[in-house]
């Protein structure tokens, strides 16, 4: 799913060597979280929540929850800082607000608006429209910062983990939504177009292990 997909985009950026266990059941899934603390693994996915779990068996660090481990990877393995700026400066504060709003605001939104056009059993037009309009609200937002920085990127001059973070979920759109946004919002289609032709960013795409729908 989306989420498990923001951790290998980081992952692939950094060239971080990982593997990928599939959990089937969500009583496995409650099971590692009791262990959880205790053992190193590989990540994994459920497959039925596409909740992921990063166990990192070099530091015996076990995390959960894709912001966290997102914030874990840039800060333990991204020493030359390919994906982010100095600390403590206004760029990487920034990066970390941008981080909070792809929690807070797209993740659920573009998330609610998936289930209920695709999996939902009653279709509920007005509930479809509201988290539409969600979206087509956050993607003003962000085609406005976008067109502000000047250089298709949120933050500097750089695609850093801020950018990267908002890619899967902007896969979920929908055909036919996208295709109105990326029309009236251009700074956001160019900028996704661009984040989608990084080669780390395609290999995690094409992934099926990180891909489950």
């Amino acid at each position: 799913g989306p989420n498990p997909q923001k951790v290998g985009l980081i992952l692939e950026e950094l060239q971080i060597p990982f593997d990928v266990k599939i959990i089937e059941s969500a009583s496995q899934n409650s099971d590692r979280h009791e262990r959880s603390s205790d053992e190193g693994a590989p990540p994994v996915e459920d497959k039925n929540t596409g909740m992921i779990i990063l166990e990192d068996t070099k530091k015996y660090i076990t995390l959960w929850e894709s912001l966290a481990i997102v914030e874990y990877l840039i800060q333990t393995y991204d020493k030359e800082r390919k994906l982010h700026y100095a600390p403590d400066t206004q760029k990487w504060w920034m990066c970390q607000q941008w981080l909070a709003y792809q929690m807070g605001a797209q993740s659920p939104f573009f998330s609610l608006k998936a289930w209920f056009s695709n999996q939902h059993n009653d279709k509920v037009p007005s509930v479809i429209q509201r988290f539409s309009d969600d979206v087509v609200r956050i993607s003003s937002i962000l085609e406005h910062y976008l067109k502000r920085n000047g250089t298709g990127y949120l933050v500097g001059e750089k695609c850093t983990f801020a950018d990267l973070v908002f890619v899967p979920w902007n896969n979920k759109i929908g055909k036919s939504q996208a295709l109105e946004i990326f029309q009236k919002y251009p700074c956001y289609h160019s900028w996704h177009q661009r984040l989608a032709k990084r080669p780390a960013v395609q290999r995690i795409l094409q992934n099926k292990d990180i891909s489950i729908q």
